[in-house]
Parts: C-alpha cells; structure tokens; sequence
C-alpha cells in the first residue's frame, strides 16, 4: 500500500496495542492508519471499515468504524461477516464463552452458528 501523504511504502508496525500500518518515510511523515478486520462498516451511509480500537480508561478493545468522526458505529463485541440466517441483519457478532466463542446476532439476539 502506498501511503496517501508522500507515496511512500506503508509497512506494518506492531505494538502492545496492536498492528497498524505506519509510513514507511517515518520521521518526516507520520501518517499511520489502522487494519481493519475485514467487515464493512453496517450504516447505510457509510463507507468505512470496522477497525478494531482500545478504550482509554480500561483498556478493552473495541470495535469502530474507520471514518470515525463522520460515523459513529462501535461495538464491544467482535463482528463476523455473516449475515443472519434469521433476520437478514448484514453481519454477526462473536460472543466468548467458557465452552468457546458463538456466533449471535445483535438484531434478533438468535445464536446462528458455533465458531
């Protein structure tokens, strides 16, 4: 990927926080940006992709959209996409459990598929 600021290479970069894609002309250009998680953003009006955040105070991860401030979409659980089987909603979320993680809809609340 070529970086939108100077055309440079993009490369990844891993920290405690996580992965993200860094410039690879670093210092004289700072432009970084986040890997998505493969999901398109579910709003009808917008065009980003969910990207996995970390919440300041506690820590945990959530997911955003990547056109966050124009669209405002989050979620604490990590959505699939699948659509739901029962209502048609555009993508599942993945809920952990003692026995492993399950696959549920945040519409209808129907447990579609065992992950």
């Amino acid at each position: 990927e070529v970086c939108p600021e100077c055309k440079s290479k993009m490369v990844v970069k891993e920290v405690r926080c996580g992965r993200f894609l860094a410039c690879s002309g670093y210092p004289d250009c700072k432009h970084t940006k986040s890997i998505g998680i493969g999901v398109k953003c579910p709003k009808d009006s917008c065009s980003g992709e969910i990207v996995p955040r970390r919440a300041r105070k506690s820590g945990r991860t959530f997911y955003g959209c990547s056109a966050y401030p124009d669209c405002d979409f989050v979620t604490w659980d990590r959505p699939v996409d699948t659509p739901c089987e029962n209502c048609n909603h555009p993508y599942l979320v993945e809920k952990i459990r003692t026995s492993g993680s399950v696959l549920r809809c945040p519409e209808c609340k129907g447990e579609s598929v065992a992950a």
